[in-house]
């Protein structure tokens, strides 16, 4: 997988990575072509293989492909969210169930679990060519009351799926953003032994 041009003039690892890890970024603008449920498969299949917690697999993902289903979920976006989420061909809400099943004990790394899931989900979009964007601004009690979501079951995400859009499709608030963020160097985020505070490099999450 080639790099993408504008991961090339934003990402400079410190080591060597797989170049999926790089091109996998959050734009807004999203193509209206349709992803076909091969795609989809290959995508959610990556997803199932992830690790969890005495092998629970606690996701689980909602899919929402049809106008009539889309139309349901883009209802849960808040208003910033709704704006440009809108066009993409599919959205996903993830849940975590909270309890093991073997036991029915509070599953205290669910949400860990259901973390790692999504993100093989976003790292098998890349690799086929799409783009997955999460969102934390949704409405999660109206999607639990209108998909008659399970109480053990918590809503943890949306997700915007499908092909790159054209930037200018955009409201002018976001074209300015639609380039892909930097990280935290390793030195901020990695450290042997005990906890020790070490200032933030602010730039590096913009």
């Amino acid at each position: 997988m080639e790099l993408l041009p504008e991961v090339k003039l934003n990402r400079v690892p410190e080591y060597p990575v797989d170049n999926a890890f790089l091109n996998r970024w959050s734009p807004r603008a999203f193509s209206a072509r349709s992803v076909t449920d091969e795609v989809l498969g290959n995508i959610f299949e990556a997803a199932r293989w992830a690790a969890s917690s005495y092998n629970e697999q606690p996701w689980r993902f909602l899919v929402a492909k049809t106008d009539t289903d889309r139309k349901t979920f883009q209802s849960f976006l808040l208003p910033a969210n709704f704006v440009w989420a809108k066009e993409a061909p599919v959205l996903v809400l993830t849940l975590g169930k909270k309890t093991f099943t073997h036991n029915g004990t509070a599953n205290r790394v669910f949400a860990h679990d259901v973390g790692a899931a999504s993100a093989y989900m976003a790292l098998a979009a890349t690799q086929n060519g799409l783009h997955a964007h999460g969102m934390a601004g949704f409405d999660p009690e109206l999607a639990r009351a209108t998909l008659a979501i399970p109480t053990d079951y918590e809503p943890m995400a949306m997700w915007a799926l499908g092909y790159a859009g054209d930037a200018a499709q955009l409201p002018e608030n976001y074209r300015a953003l639609e380039f892909p963020s930097q990280r935290r160097p390793l030195s901020e985020i990695v450290m042997e032994g005990a906890f020790h505070e070490v200032p933030a490099d602010n730039t590096q999450q913009k």
